[in-house]
């Protein structure tokens, strides 16, 4: 085997015993002597909500429940808060929810939660399609605005996403 998978009986011996790890190659190379395939696959951690899945659930969740729909987006700020795995969270772009008020929502959480964090946001949150033309004020309470006039962060304010900071914070 150590002949056909181009290595020495000895270092064969020691990935036996434990005391060396192959290099993928050399792995490769001696899955084929015994005629084996070496397949690597990747897939995501279901353990893990990223916001490309909040972004597909908000998608699969009809836009007339615009409540169900702002419920999915708290319990992600509820989770992400409780959580250090940021850039995990939001590495992958979401696709589009089919709302551009919750594709804005969703950029902004991603600024806001990684510029707190300490850790760079991606690049997908600056594109103009996560941006409004208009003001969305996420809730219809008046006190509720006035709030929002005063305590929306900046990553929302500036997507014209108008949400009161506390909102986020408290959920």
């Amino acid at each position: 085997m150590a002949k056909i998978a181009k290595t020495t009986q000895s270092a064969i011996a020691a990935y036996e015993a434990g005391r060396r790890e192959p290099t993928v190659p050399v792995l490769q190379r001696m899955l084929e002597a015994t005629g084996h395939n070496l397949l690597i696959a990747f897939e995501a951690d279901e353990n893990v909500y990223r916001i490309a899945d909040l972004a597909r659930d908000i998608r699969e969740t009809p836009s007339k429940n615009s409540q169900r729909r702002l419920r999915l987006v708290f319990e992600f700020l509820r989770d992400i808060n409780e959580s250090q795995q940021l850039s995990l969270r939001f590495a992958v772009e979401p696709m589009a929810t089919g709302d551009r008020r919750f594709d804005a929502l969703l950029a902004a959480i991603t600024e806001d939660s990684c510029v707190r964090g300490g850790v760079a946001p991606p690049s997908w949150v600056f594109a103009n399609k996560r941006f409004l033309d208009e003001a969305w004020w996420v809730s219809n309470l008046k006190s509720a605005r006035a709030q929002a006039l005063v305590n929306t962060p900046a990553s929302f304010r500036r997507r014209g996403v108008m949400i009161d900071r506390h909102d986020l914070v408290a959920v």
